[in-house]
C-alpha cells in the first residue's frame, strides 16, 4: 500500500522534460516505517512460531525414537538374559552328559577287562579239563616276563596244567634259558631257582612258578625257553620272544 501511495505522488510531479524528486511528508514517512516494522515484526513473529514448532517436533520425534531404542535395548537384554540362561542349561546338561558318558565308558572298561579275564580263566580250565585238540598230559599254559624296577633284574611267572587226565601228579623239574647277545656273541644263561638251583614241578590240575633272575649288564635279551623234564615223562617244550619294554 506505501508503495502504490509513493508511485502515485511520484507520477503526479513527473514531467515530459522534468522528474522532481519527491519529499515525502512525515506523516508518510511514518506510515512507510510503521509498514516496514509492522511486516518485520510480523515475518519475526512467523520464523519464532515455526522455529518453536519445528523445535517441537524435533523434541517429539526425538522422544519417540528415544523410546523406541529403550524398548529395543530393553528386548536385547531379555533376548540375551534367556540365550545366557539357555547355554548354562545346556552346559550343565553336557556336563551331566559326560559325567555319564566317563561313568559309563568306565563302567564299559572294566567289564570289557573282566569279560577278558574271564575268558582266560575258561580258557584255563578248559584245557585242564577238555582241551580243544583232546590230548592229555603236561603243558605250558604261559609265561610273563616283566622287569622289577632294578637294573637288569627280572620276574617271571611259568603256569603249567596237566589236561585231561589228573589220576597222578606230575613232578618234575623246569629250567628257563635266556638267549641273547653279549658283546656281539650269542650267548645263552640259564635262570634258576635261587634257593638250590632247581625249579621244582609238583601239580596234579595246574602249578604256577614265580621267580627272579638277573641278566649281566650289556646283555641284550633275545628270546627264552622253558623246558619242563618229568619223572617218567616226555620233557615239554616251548620258546617265547622277549618282551618288549
Amino acid at each position: 500500500m506505501a508503495k502504490k501511495l509513493l508511485d502515485t505522488i511520484i507520477k503526479r510531479r513527473t514531467t515530459a522534460e522534468l522528474v522532481v524528486k519527491p519529499r515525502l511528508p512525515p506523516h508518510l514517512k511514518l506510515l512507510l516505517a510503521g509498514s516496514i516494522l509492522t511486516s518485520v515484526v510480523l515475518g519475526g513473529a512467523w520464523l519464532y512460531n515455526y522455529g518453536l514448532s519445528a523445535a517441537g517436533f524435533e523434541r517429539a520425534f526425538a522422544a519417540q525414537e528415544q523410546e523406541r531404542l529403550a524398548a529395543q535395548l530393553e528386548r536385547q537384554r531379555r533376548d540375551n538374559e534367556a540365550l545366557r540362561e539357555e547355554l548354562a542349561r545346556a552346559q550343565r546338561s553336557v556336563q551331566m552328559s559326560e559325567t555319564a558318558f566317563q561313568e559309563l565308558d568306565r563302567a564299559l572298561k572294566a567289564s570289557a577287562a573282566e569279560i577278558v579275564k574271564l575268558r582266560e580263566e575258561l580258557n584255563f580250565y578248559r584245557n585242564i579239563i577238555s582241551p580243544l585238540d583232546k590230548k592229555a598230559g603236561l603243558r605250558i599254559q604261559n609265561l610273563h616276563v616283566r622287569p622289577t624296577g632294578a637294573a637288569n633284574t627280572y620276574r617271571y611267572k611259568l603256569v603249567l596244567i596237566q589236561a585231561l587226565k589228573h589220576d597222578k601228579a606230575v613232578r618234575g623239574v623246569a629250567s628257563l634259558e635266556v638267549t641273547g647277545l653279549k658283546d656281539g656273541e650269542e650267548t645263552a644263561l640259564a635262570v634258576t631257582d635261587d634257593k638250590d638251583g632247581a625249579i621244582r614241578v609238583n601239580f596234579k590240575y595246574f602249578q604256577d612258578i614265580e621267580g627272579e633272575f638277573e641278566l649281566p649288564p650289556g646283555f641284550k635279551p633275545q628270546r627264552i625257553r622253558v623246558s619242563i623234564k618229568p619223572r617218567g615223562g616226555e620233557p615239554v617244550e616251548a620258546s617265547y620272544a622277549w618282551p618288549q619294554a
